[in-house]
């Protein structure tokens, strides 16, 4: 009978292999590794510094613009009397307005508004006498289609240059009721229409602002201003003369003849 060879496991072999295998995946990771923290390292020492900085402009400013308008109005039970009254109202406040130097081109008469208001009827309640309190019914109101007055208005506007003579008019017109006139006058609306040109001298204004802040702020650091990455405009701040309120939305002021601009920039600075 042969004698059986015993099997034999090449164990080292593989041990050996296998070794070599994790030494060269340990080597790459180690060099991912290093790659990693020189890249954080370089994009961290060589990412520009910025500084962001606020810049204001202010200016003084006066309207060139000014609307008005007053509404007048008329009541009867009858509408062509009413339409006839406001018809004659409405050429009274139009005459009144040319006599004291309004140009007709400047005056504007609205369409005619109607309201009606409707005749309404109580009904009586029901049961008040049951002795049954469950059974009361209370009174009701009910409105017919039937028309007790009419109640028309037309608006008489006023779009001028002329600061001074509108005005005067806004303040005076009610003089017309004591001629049975029904008129009621608003306050006049200032506006200042070149604020699309002015807001570029605003926005370099505000820049230069806030560059010369920067400037003083680096050179106090011991540093050097680079060039300027961003800039972006806030809203328009439109105040009255001597007030300095600020809203989210920017404010634009109608009620005063002189007024202030309030323009601000948000930029950012490379620093050296």
């Amino acid at each position: 009978m042969a004698e059986e060879t015993p099997h034999r496991t090449n164990w080292p072999g593989k041990v050996v292999v296998t070794l070599r295998a994790g030494g060269v995946f340990f080597a790459l990771a180690n060099v991912i590794c290093v790659a990693l923290l020189v890249w954080a390292y370089l994009s961290v020492k060589l990412e520009p510094k910025t500084l962001a900085v606020t810049g204001s402009a202010r200016k003084a400013i006066v309207s060139d613009r000014i609307a008005w308008f007053c509404t007048v109005a008329a009541r009867d039970e009858n509408l062509v009397k009413a339409y006839d009254t406001i018809n004659a109202s409405a050429a009274k406040v139009k005459k009144f307005l040319v006599d004291n130097g309004i140009p007709e081109s400047d005056i504007t008469l609205s369409a005619v508004t109607t309201n009606r208001r409707f005749h309404q009827e109580v009904l009586p309640g029901t049961g008040g006498a049951s002795s049954n309190p469950q059974e009361h019914v209370a009174p009701t109101v009910v409105t017919t289609d039937k028309v007790d007055m009419y109640t028309l208005t037309q608006a008489v506007s006023v779009a001028s240059s002329d600061m001074k003579r509108v005005p005067e008019v806004a303040r005076s017109v009610t003089s017309l009721i004591k001629d049975g006139v029904e008129v009621d006058s608003s306050a006049p609306s200032y506006l200042y229409t070149k604020l699309s040109e002015l807001k570029i001298d605003m926005l370099a204004e505000a820049t230069k602002d806030a560059t010369t802040r920067a400037g003083q702020i680096v050179s106090n650091a011991n540093g050097r201003l680079g060039k300027l990455v961003e800039a972006r405009m806030g809203v328009m701040q439109i105040n009255p003369k001597g007030v300095t309120s600020t809203s989210a939305e920017g404010n634009n002021d109608t009620t005063s003849y002189e007024k202030e601009i309030i323009a601000v920039v948000s930029t950012r600075f490379e620093v050296r």
